[in-house]
């Protein structure tokens, strides 16, 4: 019997792992990786085995180019094109007319979800959330928050004051240097914390750090699991992950008692509707943390468990609200900032604001059509997922796109945004090109009549279409958009309110990683309280 000492084991063991690393690097940077052949490749001049395994390592940090060269030289011309991308696998682009196509296939041929899946890699990453219970998140979304989001509106408006109170001072005389980009992270979290735990855990400088580190690291590690082979994942999945753990325990020593104390006041049933379990003086509470109880409750989860699953579905739901937000406002202080009439610009959209002071509701948060414009212009320009639409064929037999290829099952299709976003034709106009932040843009008869699904000019910044995917858009479009809607306006209209923003000159420039554009991380911006604002 061979013992797995020797020599010769020893040797077969190393060429086993030598030719499964080197199978590994074929598939992950020179093969098609089972897309048609004929399709041509943005990034790749010419379609050999060089130029296509260069395309493939530019993409980690110069995708950028790429989707604004596919665009131009094939979807504008009607032709599918393959994205490579090193990370999630390369993907096949459609043209923007194809958009109906991608929305009427069902999910069993075409899935957001897997995507979404891959793209976090759900398997290990979100404390198992997205693999396991990402409809409940979802539909705690969709049906709770967004539902009764009139009800959270005086408390976001509270936490707004009192976090840029804390967090950019009160001092009228002298200006006050922050870095944007962590100032505003922990703005949003305690906003996001407020709706989603309350008062006063939303304070709380412990559950403040551990909520905020959760969303802001959370896309790291699924990009390096995802840079692994496939044997390689589980064993180094969970040591990456660490640190999300680490922050779900800091999250839980704050909501865990929540949990408990809700539970202690009565018993619930098994049915969605609420029972009378406070009594007949005190009515059940209408928030998050009840919604979330309900939940668990109904599928049959024991909410003493430590490994609770109840708050393992809040920290992947902060994720969601508190990354993206923080990175849209980031960049919408920073556009203001570095506009060439930056002081008038706040000027206007201090008038425009100050005419809902005292009397901030869902619906007056609709009737700021500036506001909302700069809103809207910072997220075309700066979209965070630079995809769009796109999404994993899931149908064994694979399908057959538009234009003629058919793509096998595993593969991706979708739309990017990127590419559409910058469209001169659609966006362009005599007052900016569309390359060009140009923050009044959507208050303009010309932009609103380009995009036709736009419901008024207010709501421009959560309305979706196939040249603005800032949300994605159909069924994929994200369900927390309109809860985002009403915190950042919120949140940069007491900015503008409240303080004077310094100019400053040349606008840094977004990172890019992968098909991810981040914030100007590290930025300073000067700000100082205004002496005539309203609010102590």
């Amino acid at each position: 019997m061979l013992s797995i000492t020797s020599p010769i084991a020893i040797a077969a063991l190393i060429l086993a792992s030598a030719l499964s690393i080197a199978r590994y690097v074929w598939w992950r940077i020179f093969s098609y990786q089972g897309i048609p052949t004929t399709l041509p490749w943005a990034g790749a001049p010419t379609n050999n085995i060089i130029a296509r395994s260069k395309a493939s390592l530019k993409s980690f940090l110069g995708l950028r180019h790429m989707l604004l060269d596919g665009y131009r030289d094939y979807s504008k011309n009607g032709q599918s094109f393959v994205l490579p991308n090193l990370v999630n696998g390369h993907e096949v682009i459609l043209p923007v007319n194809c958009m109906s196509w991608i929305l009427e296939q069902p999910d069993t041929v075409l899935s957001q979800y897997e995507t979404n899946r891959q793209f976090m890699c759900g398997d290990y990453t979100t404390l198992g959330v997205l693999a396991n219970s990402w409809s409940r998140v979802n539909d705690r979304v969709k049906r709770e928050m967004t539902q009764n989001l009139d009800d959270f509106v005086d408390a976001m408006v509270d936490e707004s004051l009192d976090s840029l109170r804390s967090l950019l001072g009160s001092n009228t005389e002298n200006w006050h240097e922050v870095v944007l980009y962590d100032v505003m992270l922990e703005a949003v979290g305690r906003v996001v914390g407020r709706v989603l735990v309350g008062l006063p855990a939303c304070r709380h400088p412990g559950y403040v750090q551990a909520s905020t580190s959760f969303s802001k690291y959370i896309l790291l590690p699924a990009m390096a699991i995802e840079l692994l082979p496939s044997f390689l994942k589980p064993i180094v999945g969970p040591v990456v992950t660490f640190w999300d753990r680490l922050q779900f325990w800091g999250m839980n020593s704050h909501v865990a008692p929540i949990f408990q104390e809700r539970l202690a006041r009565g018993k619930f049933d098994q049915t969605y509707s609420p029972p009378p379990i406070y009594g007949t003086s005190i009515p059940e509470p209408n928030d998050y943390m009840q919604w979330a109880l309900r939940d668990a409750l109904r599928h049959g989860e024991d909410p003493s468990d430590p490994h609770n699953n109840m708050t393992k579905r809040l920290a992947v739901t902060t994720f969601a609200a508190v990354q993206s937000s923080a990175i849209t406002i980031t960049n919408a202080i920073v556009d203001i900032a570095a506009h060439p009439h930056s002081l008038s610009l706040q000027h206007e959209l201090r008038s425009e604001v100050s005419t809902a002071q005292g009397i901030w509701t869902r619906a007056a948060l609709s009737h700021l059509p500036k506001l909302d414009s700069v809103l809207t212009e910072t997220l075309r320009l700066c979209v965070i997922l630079t995809h769009g639409v796109t999404k994993t064929v899931v149908a064994p037999s694979g399908i057959t796109i538009p234009t003629g290829e058919h793509i096998p099952c595993g593969a991706k299709v979708g739309i990017a945004s990127y590419g559409p976003h910058l469209d001169e034709d659609f966006y362009g106009t005599s007052e900016a090109s569309a390359a060009v932040f140009d923050p009044f843009r959507f208050t303009r008869p010309e932009a609103v009549g380009k995009r036709r699904q736009s419901a008024s000019p207010g709501m421009g910044f959560v309305t979706t279409s196939e040249h603005y995917m800032g949300f994605s858009h159909g069924r994929s479009a994200c369900p927390g958009r309109f809860f985002a809607n009403s915190l950042l306006k919120i949140l940069l209209g007491h900015i503008v309110l409240l303080y004077d923003v310094a100019p400053i000159g040349e606008r840094p420039a977004n990172p890019w990683l992968n098909n991810t554009m981040g914030p100007p991380v590290g930025v300073a911006i000067k700000l100082r309280r205004r002496k005539d604002s309203a609010y102590a």
